[in-house]
């Protein structure tokens, strides 16, 4: 179900970090911060909402939802891109002022230095935060792409796909890969107890 990246050993965390061997409670008094990374179609919203109605006053923050409100219709620009992650950053540091936990959804993280803006901001508040890799196979990303029809990113499709798949990079430290096509209470259990060894 879970693996360090490139290892193949079930149940681990990549890094340093070991995974716990139980779901964690679900207690985050001092609120954190949950990144989902993963291809289009990797099961991160899924697991997001699964995660938000475990978690005690946690915020969902969903690119695709802020940047349809900024300016749909969506050109689906660099720039759009840009402020819709920019406004990301600012409720995040919102909520985490109030001792939320915020999950940060919607965006693939493909990129080192989109985590590197996120941990930049733990780092500031002095809080945790916890890198939860949504892996699936390719072609089970496409597919699942195909059939979501009314997903609000209506620019996703197999080339986009495609596209993030071959820009993906390893994140910097620790982190947690879940194997998305096992049973969803299974991965939530797993991300539960990273999420729990992972609290400052």
């Amino acid at each position: 179900m879970a693996s360090a990246a490139g290892s193949g050993d079930m149940a681990s965390a990549a890094g340093s970090g070991d995974m716990a061997s139980a779901a964690g409670s679900g207690d985050m008094s001092r609120g954190g911060v949950i990144v989902l990374a993963g291809l289009p179609g990797a099961g991160k919203s899924t697991l997001a909402r699964a995660l938000a109605s475990r978690l005690p006053d946690a915020r969902v923050l969903d690119k695709d939802v802020i940047r349809d409100a900024l300016f749909g219709p969506c050109d689906y620009s660099a720039t759009e891109s840009q402020v819709s992650g920019s406004a990301m950053l600012d409720a995040a540091r919102y909520h985490l002022g109030r001792g939320r936990t915020v999950i940060f959804d919607g965006m693939t993280f493909s990129r080192r230095q989109y985590l590197g803006a996120v941990a930049g901001l733990a780092e500031e508040l002095d809080i945790s935060v916890g890198v939860i890799v949504c892996d699936v196979p390719l072609e089970v990303a496409i597919s699942r792409v195909a059939v979501d029809a009314g997903h609000l990113a209506a620019n996703r499709d197999a080339d986009v796909v495609r596209r993030v798949a071959a820009e993906m990079e390893e994140p910097d430290g620790d982190y947690l890969t879940l194997d998305t096509t096992a049973p969803l209470h299974e991965c939530v259990s797993l991300a539960l107890a990273y999420v729990e060894t992972n609290k400052r």
